[in-house]
């Protein structure tokens, strides 16, 4: 029996939403900065497959930032002032 059964590798993808998020933000940030925009928004919700709602979104001109209420839960790297 055991020998037409062998033992297989499984691989677990696990997403970081940490990581996944800020990298959204840094690039969303660099976005931006690129075309020199701003993001006026009331009540943006961000929602990301695989991780479902994460929080609302923030253009803080410096950085973009995902926020909860006063809360801070993400945020982006500094706006590049290479422009």
């Amino acid at each position: 029996m055991s020998s037409f059964y062998k033992e297989q590798e499984f691989t677990q993808n696990i997403i970081l939403p940490e990581l996944k998020v800020v990298e959204f933000l840094n690039e969303f940030r660099g976005l931006l900065d690129k075309h020199n925009a701003k993001l006026y928004t009331t009540s943006c919700e961000l929602y990301m497959n695989n991780l479902g709602f994460i929080g609302m979104l923030e253009d803080n001109i410096e950085t973009v930032e995902v926020i909860d209420g006063d809360e801070v839960l993400y945020t982006s790297k500094i706006k590049s002032n290479s422009q």
